[in-house]
């Protein structure tokens, strides 16, 4: 075993500091942004002398309606990330827990697909949407973020099912109980971590897709990634507005991943040891 000295340690964790410091300077320069004229912003927002800090652009951005445009992200994350999630548990868990024809070539096709670009496929499944009046509904972008996100779920997911010993399940078939009984109860809480970063993830993922919200959806229905371009202008954008509903936007997945942080590592470390 390589043995890791002090100054090594304090070498990693001082240039680990470094690093999230830098990478926190645009969002500290999104927020002084936000909260300050245009015309101080211009001439440095990292100049604090005779600053003047006001909520005005976020008071302006929720009287225009953008916190409409963040219900409908908070709608379409919640719900396109609970429903492929339902899905991939139970099909990871019978890619590693039951024999059944093709299943090899059954995997192999849901690795391939996660190689198509969304481009590739938004002219069909436009028509198709618009075929099925699903143009313009969160229930239709949810089953396409759903059907985008189910092949790299069951994917991560199989992988650390295939980490946890087969002696629990052995054991809880012996005690009697069904393999519906021993996916639900043994299986879905030690994989909790795994199942949380996976949420985490595809969350991020939906909360800051911009392509299939401008394609499938109209204006009014928009998710804030889409809403926020309300604030753009060719000529004459209003910055202070913009940088404050780009603080809005992301504050909900800040949150989420503050919330989650401790089982999202575990999850993301590795699976089962011992």
């Amino acid at each position: 075993m390589v043995k890791v000295t002090m100054k090594y340690k304090i070498t990693i964790n001082l240039v680990a500091w470094i690093i999230g410091a830098l990478l926190l300077i645009p969002l500290l320069a999104l927020v002084m942004a936000s909260i300050r004229p245009f015309s101080e912003v211009v001439t440095g927002w990292w100049k604090l002398s005779n600053a003047h800090f006001t909520l005005e652009n976020y008071i302006d951005v929720i009287g225009r309606g953008f916190s409409r445009h963040v219900l409908n992200s908070i709608i379409i994350a919640v719900f396109a990330t609970v429903l492929p999630l339902l899905i991939a548990g139970m099909a990871a868990y019978g890619f590693t827990s039951f024999s059944f024809p093709i299943k090899t070539m059954i995997f192999l096709t849901l690795v391939a697909i996660q190689v198509v670009p969304q481009q590739a496929v938004i002219i069909p499944l436009l028509k198709l949407f618009r075929d099925l009046g699903f143009y313009n509904h969160f229930y239709g972008i949810i089953l396409v973020h759903s059907a985008f996100a189910l092949p790299w779920t069951i994917f991560f997911l199989r992988s650390f099912f295939m980490t946890i010993p087969k002696d629990y399940e052995e054991a809880a078939k012996i005690d009697g109980l069904s393999d519906t009984m021993i996916y639900f109860k043994i299986i879905l809480p030690i994989a909790l971590p795994a199942i949380i970063s996976v949420a985490v993830v595809q969350f991020i993922f939906v909360w800051q897709d911009l392509f299939f919200a401008i394609t499938l959806l109209r204006p009014e229905n928009w998710p804030a990634s889409a809403g926020i371009t309300r604030f753009v202008s060719r000529y004459n954008p209003n910055w202070g507005q913009l940088t404050a509903a780009g603080v809005l936007t992301i504050l909900v997945p800040i949150v989420v991943y503050i919330a989650l942080q401790k089982y999202y590592m575990k999850g993301v470390s590795g699976g089962i040891k011992g």
